[in-house]
């Protein structure tokens, strides 16, 4: 058999082989092209600063309480909301609720398909377990959930708190502090130090992704999961620092490194108003100014005479437009406006130093003689107080009163104030901002009266059991009696002003240095100082 012959193909031309070869590269350029992934977007990252150190304090979600507000908010949420628009609660974790007609049965109707930052399920059982945690525990803002006596899960999305009195639990649940669910089967496994070591076990749009002490920085991470979901422009990162040096900060600003912070020293402010590039945004706040006065033995003031000759020693006016350049008013009481509680028919010290100096030899001291220098301590980077204390230095010694000026970090500060009583300050010079909308917040963190081994933020020392009943009673009342709540929280107010257990100062409005290209930021009284970053984003001018 004769073996097959196949033609020979004809020679191929150098031509005809560049083109092949041409044709060849495109190919396989294309298919690249056209197979290649498509390249990640650029990661959105939002800076922002605090002005300070030693900033967040508390990070175990049952014992919250302090300036970690500023984070935390955005990674943990409560049941409730309070709407700072509307001045009324909406839902959150809770869809829906109801209040028996007495007003001692709340049933919450709970959002289902939400996950925990560790990826476990929120229902029922994890809304029980925190809150008994938290009143079990004891610490921080927990005092909250005094009113409840129990708690039920009624089915998975269905929880039933049963009170000891009748309570605003709808408010309650909206609290910035120690209201939050968080994981229990995370927080059973890893305890108490694991939060302080940068964790965190929220249902938040942000999860805590590092925590460095030393260098006071904290990142947070988008929750690819969280049940609100995600529209592309928010951050995907978001870096938050505290730095002690306002000028730093300011430079930051100015420069694009930072977004936002949380405030500047006004001087710098009103320079920043003609910056383009920079927006001050102004608000209402709940927020205010206080002089604890050491109302124990045995520091001086606890002479009562003395205490309300320094009261008078204070330029109420002066400060309000000179250390808040008019960003500020003098307080009435302790309770601010927009809160129950709140009424401008209390009465004030005045800017007064011969009535001072007439107080100050009825209680001993003529022209200050024979008195120990008074120690005032504050937040060390705090340019509000280090002002106030500077200005004040300077009025008490046109009445003969020294005053020791201590600049601490906040918890020095309190280590001291919480020290034997031989060591404490004389004035404790303090903010405060609700832990939720209610008047019981002021009264009865800073001037209820404590076991000594209990002094958390009451550096008043102050005692007195009828005060306490006054505003326990109106505390349980205001959920069914709102107006003689009210009516019992302007008397405690006139007991605390008559015993002059505080220097009250101002009440502060909110000045917000910001970037123009920085959207959506909004303060709530409710939560203040707690960046709603949820809802910010960067638009590019």
């Amino acid at each position: 058999m004769s073996k097959k012959v196949f033609p020979q193909k004809k020679a191929v031309t150098k031509i005809q082989a560049v083109i092949i070869a041409v044709i060849i590269v495109v190919a396989v350029v294309l298919g690249w092209f056209l197979i290649k992934p498509p390249a990640p977007a650029e990661e959105k990252v939002g800076v922002f600063a605090w002005v300070g150190s030693d900033v967040w304090v508390f990070w175990d979600p049952g014992e919250t309480f302090s300036n970690e507000i500023s984070i935390l908010n955005s990674v943990y949420e409560g049941l409730t909301h309070w709407d700072s628009v509307s001045k009324t609660v909406k839902p959150l974790l809770a869809t829906s609720w109801s209040v028996s007609e007495d007003v001692m049965h709340w049933t919450f109707h709970l959002r289902e398909g939400v996950k925990f930052h560790c990826g476990h399920k929120f229902n029922a059982s994890t809304v029980k377990y925190s809150i008994e945690r938290n009143i079990e525990g004891g610490k921080g803002a927990s005092y909250i959930w005094a009113c409840v006596d129990n708690i039920e899960i009624l089915d998975e999305y269905t929880v039933r708190f049963n009170l000891q009195y009748p309570a605003p639990l709808d408010v309650i649940a909206c609290a910035g502090y120690c209201s939050h669910p968080y994981c229990p089967i995370c927080t059973e496994e890893h305890g108490h130090d694991w939060f302080y070591e940068g964790h965190d076990l929220g249902t938040g749009p942000y999860y805590v992704e590092k925590y460095d002490k030393a260098e006071e920085l904290v990142v947070l991470r988008k929750f690819d999961d969280y049940w609100g979901g995600w529209t592309g422009k928010e951050f995907d990162k978001v870096l938050m620092y505290a730095i002690p040096a306002a000028s730093t900060v300011r430079m930051m600003l100015e420069n694009g490194e930072v977004f936002l912070v949380d405030h500047l020293p006004f001087e710098m402010v009103k320079d920043m108003e003609k910056n383009p590039k920079i927006r001050i945004q102004t608000a209402p706040s709940w927020q205010n100014m206080f002089g604890l006065l050491n109302t124990q033995e045995p520091s001086p003031l606890s002479n009562k005479l003395l205490r309300k000759a320094i009261s008078y020693a204070v330029p109420y006016e002066v400060c309000c437009s000179e250390i808040r350049y008019g960003y500020a008013t003098q307080s009435h009481g302790i309770i601010p406006a927009g809160i129950l509680g709140h009424s401008d028919t209390l009465p004030q010290y005045n800017y007064n130093l011969t009535k001072a100096r007439e107080l100050l030899a009825q209680a001993g001291y003529p022209d200050g003689e024979d008195l120990e220098p008074l120690v005032l301590t504050y937040n060390a980077g705090d340019e509000d107080e280090r002002k106030f204390a500077e200005i004040y230095k300077a009025e008490l010694a046109k009445i003969g009163v020294t005053l020791d000026i201590k600049a601490m970090t906040w918890t020095a500060q309190m280590a001291k104030a919480a020290g034997p009583p031989e060591e404490r300050q004389d004035i404790f010079l303090f903010y405060w901002w609700p832990d939720y909308p209610d008047p019981y917040s002021w009264m009865l963190s800073m001037f209820h009266s404590v076991a000594p081994e209990d002094i958390v933020f009451e550096c008043a020392y102050y005692d007195n059991p009828y005060y306490d009943d006054l505003i326990d009673e109106a505390y349980k009342v205001t959920g069914i009696d709102p107006a003689k709540a009210q009516e019992m929280y302007e008397e405690a107010q006139r007991i605390l002003i008559e015993d002059a257990a505080a220097l009250f100062i101002y009440d502060w409005t909110y000045v917000r240095p910001m970037r123009v290209e920085l959207k959506g930021y909004i303060d709530n009284p409710a939560y203040p100082n707690a960046f709603n970053l949820y809802d910010m984003y960067w638009e590019e001018k």
